[in-house]
């Protein structure tokens, strides 16, 4: 049963974890535009990609502090666990409340853990159902994405091929996208975009870019905590952020290289919009792919049209500016620092510290005294 909490509490920790970094992105962001660096896709990008990767391995860090606090690197008494500081601000009198009221709201968590874990209430077993059953569908719904996908490419004729690289024709896809396997690497285009041969290398270009920015591991790595996350709504938010900002950084790198037009480029954004609305999809949503243009209408996605047009904005503003190294180290670090600190923060406090015994024993005497002025006045 220990193995079996600790297991739980990590999964409703790091869904908190989630919840309360992607709080910060979204303010760290909102910073980004009064600094002139509203357009500074890329970075933005591997920042978001950073602190996520910072979320996902969170229990590194509580790990690493237990390793300093076992050699003494760190003292014992050192904290950052919110419940032992406030339980402390509140033993030096920094605020007043009645310590059973402060005791109970402090393990009011710890009580919701033990009344799921011991299955005592239906409620419990119906939550836990839920959760195994959302997690199954979703891994059933990637495996038939993944074996559409498979179709496709072998129903798709050989363009090119260069290393583990295949440029690929498909006559029923109407968007082109790029994937991979472990090993290999696939650029899908449709049959009908061949007439263009301008159209054409922009969207070779285009998903060239997706590939140097490693979109496509970014694809799949999400996809695969997506059974860890489907019923947290904040991951959705999350991925949709991802989805914006690598395709407003590919885009911007592209023509940052100045071997197309933007007007050109922008048409071809609209001109394969245009396609995909005269043909039935075949991809899920869930495929890891990363399309040119998208086109799903899943719950949190951004609307396809709103992004479309703010790609087509964001282009025709001509702002591509690059940002140094020191820029992006001195966002990122703050927030790795914030994700680290809400990381040890939010953990389960240590029942029997000091300071939790202090308090315990105030709440037994202020019993004591209500019981002896009972029988006092009886």
């Amino acid at each position: 049963m220990s193995t079996i909490s600790e297991i739980f509490n990590a999964y409703i920790n790091i869904n908190i974890l989630l919840i309360l970094v992607f709080g910060f992105w979204y303010i760290a962001r909102m910073l980004l535009k009064p600094m002139g660096m509203a357009h500074a896709y890329t970075t933005q990008l591997r920042l978001l990609n950073g602190v996520f990767l910072a979320v996902v391995i969170s229990p590194v860090f509580i790990l690493f502090f237990s390793l300093l606090s076992k050699y003494s690197v760190v003292s014992p008494e050192f904290t950052l666990n919110l419940s032992d500081i406030i339980v402390a601000q509140y033993l030096n009198g920094n605020f007043n409340m009645k310590p059973d009221t402060l005791e109970e709201y402090l393990s009011l968590r710890s009580q919701l853990s033990a009344n799921f874990l011991g299955m005592g209430s239906y409620l419990g077993i119906f939550i836990l159902g839920l959760i195994i059953s959302g997690a199954v569908l979703v891994l059933a719904r990637f495996a038939l994405s993944v074996y559409a996908l498979k179709r496709i490419i072998n129903q798709s004729q050989v363009w090119r091929k260069t290393g583990n690289l295949h440029l690929l024709i498909s006559d029923t896809i109407s968007v082109p996208f790029s994937t991979r396997t472990f090993r290999e690497r696939f650029i899908i285009i449709p049959s009908n975009m061949l007439t263009n041969i301008k159209d054409l290398r922009m969207v070779v270009s285009h998903e060239f870019q997706h590939m140097r920015q490693l979109d496509l591991e970014w694809e799949i790595f999400m996809e695969l905590l997506r059974p860890v996350f489907f019923w947290n709504p904040i991951y959705y938010l999350w991925k949709r952020q991802l989805e914006q900002l690598r395709e407003l950084s590919c885009d911007k790198r592209v023509l940052a290289r100045k071997r197309y037009d933007t007007k050109e480029y922008c048409a071809c954004l609209l001109q394969v919009c245009q396609n995909s609305l005269s043909k039935s999809h075949l991809l899920f949503t869930a495929i890891p792919k990363v399309a040119l243009i998208k086109t799903d209408r899943a719950l949190f996605s951004r609307n396809s049209a709103s992004l479309l047009r703010q790609r087509v904005n964001s282009l025709l503003d001509g702002n591509i500016k690059p940002y140094p190294k020191l820029v992006f180290l001195g966002i990122i670090i703050p927030l790795l620092a914030i994700v680290v600190v809400s990381t040890l923060a939010i953990q389960q406090p240590d029942d029997w510290s000091q300071d939790r015994i202090m308090l315990s024993t105030i709440i037994n005497l202020d019993r004591l005294a209500e019981h002896n002025s009972m029988e006092t006045n009886f």
